[in-house]
């Protein structure tokens, strides 16, 4: 995203032509004098140089090593100055120079100036006037004045050099290159312009100085500042620009140093991006960029500790962020080292994280891997790698091999292997060994979630090969062997719902509830017989909070320790402490205590575990014991665990009573 703000290097590019216009003005042989006429304008007096001792016309001079041209000067008219008539010229004069250099390799670079003088006491040069360097790409550079120092070794413009290519324009007051080091350096301010279509929208560039490496092609500018018409900016302590090889005037890469930010806008150049769009800001502690061989921005790396992006509704941070370009514009973004990516609400960290951009800009996709935490809308995500789809509301979360992933609100959780969290609906969904945590939450103190099993104050645990959160309906559905316990309380179904907003907890198909007693704080535990569970199955179950009532429907079993009872239909009555304090079952039951070896028959029975006591209803209900006697009423009361039975007639009718001898 900041490619191509960094392409603001192109401009700096000026100081390329710069330092080859300076390479060719090296000392030549003095030339042979030959018979010409007239004087050149503006040439130097006797105080000067002498008086005029030679005049040339069509001068043409090489200058040769072991055959191999080192450089050809090419003038209209030379004029050499002497001491006197007749003697070797101390100074050479020229009009409409055209000055040559044959580097060892490559192509020759031509030079042309109005005039130019060679000293030959000081073997020094000065070309004046319009001097100027062009190149077969269009790029012209221009300044007014160099000046050869031989025994410095140096190429000096000491008048502001000035460099256009296409709409680029860089200008710096004065550079000196170094024909030993070569480098050319250039004092600032080094300012540049431009019309923003081959610099990716930048219209200025500032920097202290600059210096050009020749033979690596590297262009380095000091305390750099860019920008263009709409705002974009850029600003860095030190800008590092190498030049492609083969000329063109095309950057191959650039890198940015020293407190790096910048902003831009987030689409490409001629995509009629506006301020009103919004725009992006990045900063970090060295950026780097490579570019296509059209010159434009590829990649994008930025570094810190740590390095940033943001935009109006994301902001990412990470060790290093990558960016690729498309056509001018950011397409995908990967970072990774501590990732930290904010936005509306949401805070995720990650090892690793890879963006996916649309054509005006928005992300569109998000990756994140390794360590993944997400923090939203008071609920924690947690996982080894997450996915957020297109519609950039919902995120696809798994856990390691052999681990889970993991989502906490409030007190309760969810752990599977594939969670998806489902912002726009408000949903929560796990699927794999999904596992979940009901449990009050003690920010908002208020009870956890309706669970049937146990008491509504302290935790419930939940399984299931896939749960379903719902936090707009209120709801938990677990689905496929699903369980839901706390103690040794238990419930087993196929499906299990559990609705908050209507307070009810609803299984269907393979129904079994294991109701223990809760545990009597202080108290000795009584014996199993006295103090067991009750185990109800059934096709289905809808248990009320409102009035704690669980009716079980379809074929109803009914189990405590060795007694049992089965039926079409029950209702089982909860106290405040989750304990069964009635089961109502009806519909031929079937009853029969194995503890004290008794059957019964009604058409509905009424059993308090706690007290022990049982009552069938019947026309008439029955009871038989181990021996085979019978008693029969209408309405057969069961107490003293089973030991007794109590018999009510009914109105207008009579007992029945068989005891059976030994005879029989």
């Amino acid at each position: 995203m900041k490619g191509r703000r960094l392409e603001l290097a192109v401009l700096a590019a000026a100081a390329v032509f710069v330092g080859i216009l300076a390479v060719s003005f090296r000392p030549g042989r003095r030339p042979a004098a030959t018979a010409g006429k007239g004087r050149p304008a503006n040439a130097p007096g006797v105080d000067a140089a002498g008086e005029p001792t030679t005049l040339l016309d069509g001068f043409d001079f090489t200058e040769s090593l072991e055959g191999k041209p080192l450089l050809r000067i090419k003038a209209d008219r030379t004029v050499g100055y002497g001491p006197a008539a007749g003697l070797a010229p101390n100074l050479y004069s020229g009009e409409k120079v055209t000055l040559t250099v044959y580097p060892d390799d490559g192509a020759p670079v031509t030079v042309l100036a109005d005039r130019a003088d060679y000293d030959e006491r000081t073997r020094e040069s000065k070309l004046r006037g319009n001097v100027r360097w062009t190149d077969a790409d269009g790029a012209l550079a221009e300044t007014d004045t160099v000046l050869f120092h031989p025994s410095k070794r140096t190429l000096d413009a000491p008048r502001p050099v000035h460099f256009t290519r296409g709409t680029v324009d860089l200008s710096a007051p004065s550079a000196t290159y170094d024909l030993r080091e070569k480098v050319v350096r250039f004092a600032g301010p080094v300012e540049g312009a431009s019309g923003g279509a081959e610099t990716g929208g930048l219209t200025r560039l500032k920097a202290k100085k600059g210096l050009y490496r020749r033979e690596p092609g590297v262009l380095e500018l000091e305390e750099v500042e860019a920008g263009s018409r709409t705002g974009d900016r850029l600003e860095a302590a030190h800008l590092v620009l190498k030049m492609k090889d083969g000329g063109g005037g095309h950057p191959e890469w650039a890198r940015a140093t020293g407190g790096v930010k910048g902003s831009l806008l987030p689409g490409g150049v001629g995509d009629g991006a506006t301020a009103a769009r919004g725009r992006r800001s990045y900063e970090g502690d060295e950026s780097t960029t490579t570019f296509d061989d059209a010159g434009r921005a590829r990649t994008v790396t930025l570094r810190g500790a740590p390095a940033r992006l943001a935009d109006e509704k994301r902001r990412v941070s990470a060790s290093q962020i990558d960016v690729a370009v498309t056509d001018g514009r950011a397409s995908e973004a990967q970072a990774s080292g501590k990732v930290v990516i904010e936005s509306e609400g949401r805070t995720a960290r990650s090892n690793r994280a890879r963006l996916a951009f649309a054509e005006d800009g928005t992300a569109q996709n998000m990756v994140l891997d390794g360590s993944v935490r997400i923090d939203e809308d008071g609920r924690a995500a947690s996982a080894e790698r997450a996915v957020q789809v297109e519609a950039g509301g919902v995120w696809l979360l798994t856990g390691a091999a052999g681990a889970s992933a993991h989502v906490e609100s409030g007190g309760s959780k969810l752990s599977a292997e594939r969670i998806e969290v489902d912002r726009p609906r408000q949903q929560v969904r796990g699927e794999g060994n999904a596992r979940a945590v009901f449990a009050p939450d003690p920010k908002e103190k208020k009870p956890a979630p309706v669970s049937f099993v146990g008491d509504k104050k302290k935790p419930t645990f939940g399984k299931a090969e896939r749960i379903v959160l719902d936090d707009a309906a209120k709801t938990a559905v677990l689905t496929g062997k699903a369980t839901l316990w706390q103690d040794d309380s238990s419930l087993f179904a196929d499906a299990i719902t559990l609705s908050d907003a209507e307070k009810t907890v609803v299984a269907v198909q393979n129904v079994r509830a294991l109701l223990a007693p809760s545990p009597q704080v202080g108290k000795a535990p009584k014996a199993t017989g006295e103090k067991g569970a009750t185990v109800v199955t059934s096709r289905r179950m809808r248990y009320r909070d409102t009035d704690r009532t669980a009716r079980f429907e379809n074929g109803v079993a009914v189990t405590r320790g060795g007694w049992s009872a089965s039926g079409g239909d029950a209702t089982a009555w909860l106290d405040e402490n989750g304990d069964v304090a009635s089961v109502e079952i009806s519909g031929d039951v079937k009853m029969t205590d194995r503890t004290v070896g008794r059957t019964g028959e009604a058409e509905k029975a009424l059993d308090y575990p706690k007290e022990g006591k049982t009552v069938l209803w019947g026309s008439p209900a029955r009871v038989t014991d181990s021996g085979g006697n019978r008693v029969a009423g209408a309405v057969l009361t069961i107490v003293d665990r089973g030991r007794t039975v109590q018999i009510t007639a009914p109105e207008g009718g009579k007992t029945e009573t068989v005891h059976r001898t030994r005879a029989d």
